[in-house]
């Protein structure tokens, strides 16, 4: 809460830069070669005490080996755990590395997320705590308390925090040809699905639900 509703990153492979968003440096810029990339993963000790991670971070040195940044690049937040963060950063590896990294990253079957220069939306708060959570939609429906309450989270601190703005010699840097045949944003990606809305929705209101019949029962004998 109260800091940036994200930290984005911004990889150029004309210039082969990384401009990314630090919490203790603001923007900083990188060159990708220069980058030494590793995964982080938490202990058990750690993850027993609900601070699980899988990262992989990255740092660059200086010409006398001191430590110029320290990054947490790919992170995942789902049930494939480390399989996930790798994969995402398979493509962006390919994207900075291959002659036609650029065509495989436009032909990945994912949807990507709204977030650039904004808020993300109530919806879209709701389908990712699901996804945090589980990917059957079994198991979300017998955690919808939990969906109630990592989405109410999520919500909370997606509205107290800032939204961050790339600053303008960083805009300059990454412009986009015109007619650049291989452009996903927003303006490119299928408006969501009845489906993809209102399943999220419906788990999100019945966890409520769910959690007020709890109370109810609970505290029935004060009122």
């Amino acid at each position: 809460m109260f800091r940036q509703t994200h930290y984005p990153m911004r990889f150029n492979r004309r210039d082969r830069k990384v401009y990314a968003w630090s919490q203790d440096m603001g923007v900083v810029t990188m060159n990708w070669d220069d980058i030494q990339f590793y995964t982080s993963e938490a202990t058990k000790s750690q993850d027993r005490r609900g601070m699980s991670r899988e990262e992989i971070r990255g740092y660059v040195r200086d010409r006398n080996g001191n430590l110029l940044y320290h990054v947490v690049f790919f992170k995942y937040e789902g049930l494939k755990g480390m399989k996930g963060v790798l994969e995402i950063w398979e493509l962006v590896r390919r994207y900075m590395e291959e002659h036609d990294g650029h065509i495989q990253a436009y032909q990945v079957d994912q949807r990507l997320l709204d977030l650039d220069g904004k808020r993300e939306s109530f919806i879209h708060s709701l389908i990712q705590a699901k996804q945090v959570l589980a990917d059957s939609r079994a198991v979300q429906l017998i955690l919808a308390p939990a969906v109630m309450w990592a989405g109410t989270g999520r919500l909370i601190a997606k509205w107290t925090c800032r939204v961050p703005r790339w600053p303008e010699w960083v805009e300059e840097k990454c412009q986009v040809a015109p007619d650049d045949p291989y452009v996903r944003n927003r303006h490119t990606e299928a408006p969501l699905t009845a489906k993809e809305i209102l399943w999220p929705l419906f788990c999100y209101l019945l966890g409520w639900a769910e959690v007020l019949v709890i109370l109810y029962f609970c505290f029935r004998g004060y009122l």
